[in-house]
């Protein structure tokens, strides 16, 4: 089972758009001038667990003069103007990309506490009149639904240039053997409003606006990809997208949401809401459902071990779109213990029931696209304090995907089973001049797609690695393959499960070793340094090639059994600016270039060539 990601405009859906636009324009106008924060930056919405990169906690703190942020009471977080001490470890970019979300921190998910009478000004006590005992239950109540309003913001602008990559075509279609775009750019703005009453309730939304292409070159015969960056879509109905938007009561015995809701757990390998810090490139994804979710603390509040339990219609991710007629049913559980940050452990179990539409209907005759699996998800991350004043991390996620489906059928195989495997794994230190991060992961390939099983894993393209190798090679060799299977010119009707080829970015049949390290020789300075090496972890095997030609070939025709995928050296320089009331400019440069390995060779046996990609990069966040 391959992964896709869509992100369509719903018919219908942009009035909600702008309405939730002009909510969230509204909100920032009655907001004070320091916004109040939930979380890192961003109010905690995953409902099901925490997790984390382990450099991502880098991005809390940010060099001299940033905000310090600091948890008051479960799942809030007020902004101070202090600054951080010179002994104290600071994070990695110097406001490069506002502080991310972090996801539900457990802190986030404990019941709403009640203050000690100790500690409280306005508790009841006996020696009160009264008037003095009617006037702290009044003032109780005020505080207790207090409104608080938040917005912030993140915009970005890209400049890109790029080397032509080249793809497998057949000449019946008229598709070039390149891809044909080395000059584009590309620009993106995210709002997200809060509006907090009390300790006890809240609302949330999230859009994406001017999300796209504003000029440049489009890339070509590369349709069936979630985003072909093939049209100046940034100001028509595909530039805007409704991420989120729900209800929270936190409750004595718990906190229940309802409504749009990102979902995120660990590392994000399987479940990722699209807001994760990555070293290299932008998160641009992220999943939505629309749930139902409860979590507490059955231990009480001062136990950190948390149990969240969710009903899911996803509205989008990955490998379904509601919009597009596909309908997925997920059941959700999840356990952790920690507090979400320097010490977890935890597991996410989810029952999925996807059925895709069918002549415009829904239904579950033999026709229907189908989808059942489970998905068992470890997570787990430790840190702690280095003799030399550092931070040591470390964390690991691992899933396991098993279950049938009929999204690949063949006439000889109507049903597939679905085997698939991934990992990752991160060691690293944060200092206060230099930070340094090493991750393994592992993704399951599959070098026979007809023989009735389904292994090729990926991860979830906003688990970033690297600039052009994942996001840019693989992803558009891919898409080329999904488009040839999907033409009418080579068939009377798209070859079963090709709409899921796509990698979109993730990292899809392989292993890999990512390395980079983070230097700031100067509080508004980043330079960044970074390499991945990656093999494939099965024959690379193009699906259209071996369905519709009978032969395994990789997706150049080259030999499949050539398994190196090659070496990547990134680099970024990236200057920030800091202004007053939480607003910071960034610019800079990034790239790399990849020096492709023996599983790019095309069908003569020659090399592909090197390629390169470099990027100016602008943004303000707020």
């Amino acid at each position: 089972m391959g992964q896709r990601y869509c992100r369509p405009t719903v018919p219908g859906d942009r009035p909600f758009r702008f309405a939730l636009v002009l909510a969230l324009v509204a909100v920032g106008a009655a907001a004070p001038a320091r916004a109040q924060r939930t979380g890192a930056g961003s109010p905690a919405p995953s409902g099901e667990a925490p997790g984390r990169t382990a450099g991502e906690r880098a991005d809390e703190s940010l060099a001299e003069g940033a905000e310090a942020e600091s948890i008051d009471g479960p799942g809030t977080t007020e902004a101070s103007d202090a600054e951080a001490p010179d002994d104290e470890v600071q994070g990695v970019p110097t406001g490069e990309a506002e502080p991310p979300n972090l996801g539900a921190e457990a802190a986030d998910l404990a019941p709403a506490p009640e203050p000690s009478a100790e500690d409280d000004p306005l508790a009841i006590r006996d020696d009160m009149s009264d008037a003095e005992r009617t006037a702290a239950l009044e003032a109780q109540r005020d505080r207790r639904y207090a409104p608080k309003i938040s917005l912030h913001g993140e915009y970005r602008l890209r400049a890109s240039f790029m080397s032509d990559i080249p793809l497998q075509t057949q000449e019946r279609t008229g598709l070039p053997t390149e891809l044909g775009q080395n000059v584009w750019a590309n620009q993106w703005l995210r709002l997200t409003g809060r509006l907090e009453l009390g300790h006890v309730f809240a609302f949330e939304g999230s859009v994406d606006l001017a999300d796209g292409m504003i000029g440049g070159q489009d890339t070509q015969g590369v349709g069936e990809a979630d985003l072909p960056r093939d049209g100046e879509r940034a100001f028509d109905g595909r530039g805007g997208d409704l991420r989120w938007l729900y209800g929270e009561w936190r409750s004595p015995i718990g906190v229940f949401r309802a409504g749009l809701q990102p979902s995120h757990w660990g590392l994000g390998l399987v479940a990722n809401d699209g807001s994760r810090w990555s070293p290299f490139g932008d998160y641009r994804y992220g999943n939505s459902n629309l749930r139902f979710m409860f979590a507490t603390r059955p231990g009480g509040e001062d136990v950190p071990f948390t149990i969240a339990l969710a009903g899911d219609l996803v509205y989008r991710d990955p490998i379904a779109d509601l919009g597009e007629g596909e309908r997925a049913l997920q059941a959700v559980l999840a356990a952790f213990y920690g507090d979400g940050r320097e010490k977890t452990l935890g597991a996410y179990v989810v029952y999925r029931a996807q059925r895709n539409e069918v002549d415009g209907l829904v239904t579950d005759s033999f026709a229907d696209d189908t989808l059942d699996v489970w998905v068992l998800d470890l997570f787990a991350q430790w840190e702690w304090e280095d003799p030399a004043g550092g931070e040591i991390a470390v964390a690991f996620e691992g899933a396991h995907i098993r279950g049938t489906t009929t999204l690949t059928r063949s006439v000889e195989r109507p049903q597939h089973d679905v085997r698939q495997w991934l990992w990752a794994a991160q060691v690293g230190r944060r200092g206060k001049k230099v930070d340094g991060f090493f991750e393994v992961g592992y993704t399951s390939g599959d070098s026979n797609t007809e023989d009735g099983a389904q292994r090729r894993a990926t991860m979830h393209p906003d688990h970033r690695i690297g600039l052009i190798l994942f996001p840019e090679v693989m992803a558009w060799q891919t898409a080329r393959s999904a488009t040839l299977a999907r033409s009418a010119e080579l068939s009377g009707r798209p070859s079963p499960g090709s709409q899921l080829l796509p990698t979109n970015g993730g990292v899809s049949g392989a292993t890999y070793l990512f390395n980079w390290w983070d230097f700031r020789p100067l509080d508004f300075m980043n330079v960044r340094l970074g390499w991945i090496w990656a093999r494939a972890t099965s024959d690379v095997v193009d699906p259209y090639q071996q369905r519709s030609q009978s032969r395994s070939t990789n997706y150049l025709g080259g030999d499949p059994r050539a398994r190196d995928l090659g070496l990547e050296l990134d680099a970024m320089v990236l200057f920030t600016k800091k202004l007053p009331y939480g607003v910071s400019l960034q610019a800079g440069l990034d790239g790399g270039v990849l020096l492709p390995g023996h599983a790019f060779d095309d069908a003569a046996g020659e090399r592909m060539d090197p390629i390169w990609l470099g990027r100016i990069r602008g943004g303000v966040t707020f």
